[in-house]
Order: C-alpha cells, then sequence, then structure tokens
C-alpha cells in the first residue's frame, strides 16, 4: 500500500509515478469531508469518481486539491470505464486547470463562498449561454460547490465563470455564515410549519427563477441576436430582485421588459408569438 499527504506531494505527480509502474489499483483521496476514487489498470486511468462527477471530470476536480490524503490500493480492479483518453492527454489537461486553479484562487479561495449578485445599475451585460446558466442558481445561498452540482460542471470551471462576474463588479463573494453553538442541542427545533398547498420560501425562490431561466431561454430563441444583451440584462435583475425577496411580480416585470424590447427590435409576428409564450410560463403552476 502507498499512501500519503497532498500537501507534500501533488496528484498528478502520483499519478506519473504510478504510470510509469504500470501499476493496476486504486487511489482513495480524501478532503475534509470529500472523498473520490481514480482507478487504474497497467498504468493507465480507466475510471474515476468525486461525489456525482464520473470520468474526466472526476479527474479534474480531484487534481487540484492541494490538501488531504492519498492511499493507492494495489490490484483493486475498477467496475467501469469512465475515462478512455490516454495518460498523457489527461495529465496536460489536469496541469492546465491548476495553472487556472492558481490564478482564480487569489479571488476564489475557497468552493464554499457564496456569490451574491450585485446591483446591475446601467451597466451594459452579456452572458453566453453557459454563464447565464450558472447565473441563475446564484441566489445567495448556493455555493460554487453547490452551483457546480446543480448545473453538473466541475467546480473550478464555474468558478471560472464566476471570477469573470466577480471582476466584472457584477458579483461579490461571502462566507458561509458560522454555525451559532446550540445551548441545548438535545432540545427539539420546532419546524417552520408551511400550509397545504404552499410552497416554503426556498421553493417559492427556485419556482421564480426556474420560470426567469426558462423566460430567458424562450425569448433567445425567439429574437434577433441583436436583443440578447437586452434579455441578458432584464433577466439578469429579475433574478436579483427574486433574491432580494420580490415574488411573481419581478418575473412579470422580467417579461413585461422583453416584450416592450421585442415590440421595438422585432416583427410584430415575433413580438404577438413571444408575448403569448412568455404569458404560459409565467401562468404555470
Amino acid at each position: 500500500m502507498f499512501q500519503g499527504s497532498l500537501n507534500d506531494v501533488k496528484l498528478p505527480d502520483i499519478i506519473q509515478l504510478m504510470s510509469v509502474s504500470a501499476k493496476t489499483g486504486r487511489f482513495k483521496l480524501n478532503h475534509e469531508e470529500d472523498s473520490g476514487f481514480i482507478y487504474l489498470r497497467e498504468g493507465q486511468i480507466v475510471h474515476a469518481v468525486c461525489d456525482e462527477l464520473k470520468g474526466e471530470d472526476a479527474i479534474y476536480s480531484l487534481a487540484i486539491w492541494n490538501q488531504g490524503t492519498f492511499v493507492f490500493e494495489e490490484d483493486v480492479a475498477a467496475t467501469h470505464q469512465t475515462v478512455t483518453k490516454k495518460n498523457t492527454f489527461i495529465l496536460m489537461e489536469v496541469a492546465r486547470k491548476f495553472d487556472e486553479w492558481r490564478v482564480l484562487s487569489k479571488k476564489i479561495p475557497s468552493f464554499d463562498l457564496i456569490p451574491e449578485l450585485d446591483s446591475l445599475g446601467n451597466k451594459k451585460v452579456s452572458f453566453n449561454t453557459q454563464e447565464w446558466h450558472v447565473l441563475s442558481k446564484i441566489n445567495g445561498i448556493n455555493s460554487i460547490r453547490s452551483i457546480a452540482k446543480q448545473v453538473g460542471m466541475i467546480p473550478v470551471d464555474v468558478a471560472k465563470l464566476i471570477y469573470g462576474l466577480v471582476s466584472g463588479d457584477l458579483v461579490h463573494l461571502r462566507e458561509q455564515p458560522k454555525a451559532n453553538p446550540d445551548p441545548n442541542p438535545l432540545a427539539s427545533k420546532p419546524k417552520a410549519k408551511v400550509a397545504p398547498g404552499k410552497k416554503s420560501p426556498e421553493d417559492e425562490k427556485e419556482w421564480l427563477l426556474a420560470k426567469i431561466e426558462k423566460i430567458y431561454r424562450a425569448s433567445k430563441g425567439a429574437m434577433s441576436e441583436l436583443a440578447h444583451p437586452v434579455i441578458q440584462r432584464h433577466c439578469a435583475k429579475g433574478v436579483k430582485d427574486v433574491n432580494e425577496g420580490k415574488s411573481l411580480e419581478a418575473v412579470i416585470e422580467t417579461a413585461s421588459q422583453i416584450v416592450k424590447a421585442s415590440q421595438l427590435l422585432e416583427d410584430a409576428q415575433v413580438a404577438k408569438a413571444l408575448t403569448a409564450q412568455l404569458k404560459k410560463i409565467i401562468k404555470e403552476p
């Protein structure tokens, strides 16, 4: 059994050593509450798992860990194959991700930080589809790690997108609130009651944000590229308003502003069809 600390030696170097030795077995890695596995077959990586990620994404997520422990268990065979690329290619990509993380970590030192939207003011904003997908999950509750799980991306790639938003003064980061020590941990705490058929505040917020995301996708699909920055701006404002406690009126205002833009920028038929589509999204239960 080969084991050690990631503080002293990095995962890519360990994998390289095992590759040269043509080892078959499994790396088990632990970092605080997180863990992951990388399987080798005669030195070649064939399978990896980290939380809900598998394959190459799991490797890239594990490879940037600079703290924790590792154990290599020889002759533990993989039951699945999720990696087909050669180690050389994977290790080159790992090196690139590691270099990216060194830059990102200067502003984003942890994936447990919580991004929050800042006021847009009169800023002209434009997001690509991937950026919007991440932006729509920023609600002042989700950490970068949590957002990565929701959008099916590795945390370092989500951090890269958020880094751009932070640099543009569109988003700021805060730490997770520290739990207050419970003076009587054995006492049962009453749970907030929600009336039958009524959503909890958290569910209500997710429901509203999902509507704005549908409005964004429908509008972007219907309107010309010229209108996309306008759509993104109004949807981003809608997300911020919902996160600040506004209810369905924030969604209606978002749709209304986009409809007005469609009447100015598109022909009457497109504007009419989009109006009907957005009304349907607003009325959905």
